[in-house]
């Protein structure tokens, strides 16, 4: 496995705010998926209300992913408002504070019928960090041409690691696949990180989830697991470890890592034994440097980029004194961003495969 990468492009950043949009005061979590010939993207963004949601992002009809002039969804009587996939659940909900971490899948249900659903991270704390009530994951679908949240979480936490967060599922092979996160408590500004990936699976992706298998456990501390299916129809995971949000020392070594697999499943030993690393987020620009998250990759569709595989990411910004940056962007007569314990911005990686 070799590759050659181009260097990684910012298409969203927090501290340069969204153009005319002024509902979101963050995003980040990308998920990116093509509907009929077009590319989207679903995110999370953090609203001025406080709480969090689910947007969407798409690419001109017909663009292929080198294209980067995403545009976010808006409200069609409202330009400055993106416009989320749906309301935020009422009070006392088990995800009132907010929907995290998008995941699109189109599958089929039981009855041999399509459908097209949105997995996510559900809080249920009002605080995203050291959180005090534990994390869930839920599920919306699309019924006809509105999006229907499920009123129960689909997948919870047990006794001894309550949170789970983190979905990436994909449907391959008839099965409703998942990669998620399990931990005692979200990682804030004390605390070791603690996190397992876990995989399960279900014919109907809503219930009867197979058993857990611990694919990655707390020493090595991955975070995220998102597969994808190669050209020759194998599979790799991309993978990297829970971000440096305060930038402590010592932390876990940040980056992006990539594994190879024949099986689309949860057997460590289906999995390289040592995974390829892309990016080292310590030697990279600022805008990434304190850790990379929630991975979501594709090869590319055309002649010329077959072998190219497209990588989308949260980077979370070095850079965290508010006060600095608005100074700086007050030289370059710019607004300066909400005031934020740290930043995100969405990028995109290239990596051309070496065969």
């Amino acid at each position: 496995m070799n590759f050659t990468l181009k260097h990684p492009v910012k298409l969203f950043d927090q501290t340069e705010r969204y153009g005319p949009i002024h509902n979101i005061l963050g995003i980040g979590d990308p998920h990116v998926t093509k509907i009929q010939n077009q590319w989207w993207m679903f995110f999370g963004g953090f609203q001025s209300n406080f709480k969090n949601n689910i947007f969407s992002a798409y690419l001109p009809a017909g663009e292929g992913l080198d294209c980067n002039e995403w545009k976010i969804m808006t409200d069609k009587d409202n330009p400055t408002k993106a416009k989320p996939l749906i309301a935020n659940s009422a009070k006392g909900s088990w995800d009132y504070f907010g929907y995290h971490t998008p995941c699109f899948v189109s599958g089929f249900d039981e009855k041999g019928g399509r459908v097209e659903r949105v997995y996510y991270t559900g809080r249920a704390s009002k605080k995203v960090l050291d959180n005090q009530a534990p994390y869930s994951i839920g599920v919306i679908e699309k019924k006809e041409d509105n999006w229907v949240r499920y009123p129960q979480p689909i997948i919870t936490g047990t006794a001894a690691s309550p949170n789970v967060l983190e979905p990436k599922v994909r449907y391959y092979n008839g099965l409703w696949r998942m990669w998620y996160v399990t931990t005692v408590q979200e990682t804030g500004k004390t605390g070791e990180p603690r996190y397992t990936i876990q995989y399960i699976e279900s014919q109907n992706g809503l219930e009867d989830w197979s058993e857990p298998i611990s694919l990655f456990n707390e020493d090595e501390n991955y975070y995220d697991a998102s597969v994808h299916q190669t050209p020759s129809s194998a599979f790799e995971m991309t993978v990297c470890r829970s971000t440096n949000l305060y930038g402590r020392t010592p932390f876990p070594p940040q980056g992006l890592w990539l594994l190879e697999g024949k099986k689309p499943n949860g057997d460590r030993n289906n999995w390289s034994s040592h995974p390829y690393e892309l990016i080292e987020c310590e030697a990279g620009e600022e805008w990434y440097k304190h850790g990379i998250a929630a991975p979501c990759a594709y090869y590319g569709e055309n002649e010329h980029d077959r072998n190219t595989l497209y990588i989308f990411f949260t980077g979370v910004n070095e850079r965290r004194n508010w006060a600095g940056i608005t100074f700086t962007k007050l030289k370059e007569g710019k607004w300066p961003p909400f005031p934020s314990p740290f930043y995100f911005s969405i990028g995109k990686v290239e990596c051309h495969k070496i065969v």
